[in-house]
């Protein structure tokens, strides 16, 4: 049984669908929408003039935040599956999920990239998805809306980006362990920056060799390495590799084009403390600016 906790909105987001898209087989799923004091202010708890009144408000803000969890549990379900759990979350919404998260031992946090009703709601998201980022000691699926897919039950391509480290290598085989079902196609990439490349070759003249091209040879030797062990474990995915010598953003951007794909999927180092901090500057980069769906690898 694979534990998934999925944060939710005013709205369930693309998050839901990317989920149900996804399709990760045995999922058990947990729903929770978070309320702060600053929804109870909102709701106009500030002005109430008794006690009854305060409670009023306090239980109808609970009643609408449970349903707003459950109504995106059953979105999530397909016909004769048992509908997820929903609940209610209190405190700042990062510090909220991460507990919930911890306590239930879940393999992956799972939540929208950001609010549409207002600039301010949208910043809020956005330090939400960092901190979920930075502090998650799971797994994370930060969801955004698709311009390419629409429909729930479309499949998903994707691309792996990886630095051929041991640890991104070890992440793969946390994608293996998810098996998501509706992953049709997966596209290994890397990037070998011709400009720094091109640095060492001027360098060392004296080799008398190019080793940006052996570089770049023994980078697509990898891919097709990762290329191969993810078939033999994911045999209903399409996967093809793919080198780039643009800088690594630029990279990612051109590789989610070639392969038509919305969700980018990385490894992110690890579980310590410095290392959740750092989390590593593309992942980081990508989960809060990058314009696909991104999935976070831990190992």
């Amino acid at each position: 049984m694979m534990q998934i906790l999925v944060g939710v909105d005013q709205q369930p987001g693309p998050v839901v669908s990317l989920l149900k898209r996804l399709h990760f087989p045995y999922a058990h799923y947990e729903v929770v929408h978070t309320l702060s004091a600053g929804d109870y202010l909102s709701y106009g708890i500030e002005g109430a003039r008794t006690p009854d009144d305060v409670e009023r408000i306090v239980s109808t803000e609970n009643r609408q935040a449970r349903q707003l969890a459950e109504n995106a549990g059953r979105l999530l379900v397909r016909e004769g599956e048992p509908h997820p759990v929903g609940d209610v979350l209190f405190g700042h919404p990062t510090e909220a999920l991460l507990r919930r998260a911890d306590s239930l031992r879940v393999e992956l946090l799972a939540i929208n990239a950001s609010h549409t009703h207002s600039e301010s709601a949208a910043a809020l998201t956005g330090s939400v998805a960092r901190g979920v980022a930075m502090g998650a000691h799971q797994s994370v699926l930060i969801a955004r809306p698709s311009v390419l897919f629409q429909a729930d039950d479309q499949p998903v391509r994707a691309v792996f980006a990886t630095d051929h480290s041991d640890y991104a290598n070890r992440c793969l085989e946390t994608l293996v362990d998810f098996a998501p079902q509706g992953l049709s196609h997966l596209l290994v990439t890397t990037a070998a920056p011709e400009k720094e490349l091109e640095v060492v070759d001027r360098e060392l003249p004296e080799l008398g060799i190019s080793v940006s091209a052996s570089v770049r040879r023994a980078l697509e030797r990898r891919n097709q390495t990762v290329a191969h062990s993810l078939a033999r474990e994911l045999t209903h995915v399409s996967i093809e590799t793919a080198l780039y010598t643009q800088p690594i953003h630029e990279a990612i951007e051109r590789a989610l084009d070639q392969a038509s794909a919305d969700l980018l999927i990385v490894g992110a180092k690890g579980h310590s403390l410095l290392e959740r901090l750092t989390l590593g500057s593309v992942s980081l980069h990508q989960a809060l600016s990058g314009p696909s769906s991104v999935l976070i690898l831990r190992h």
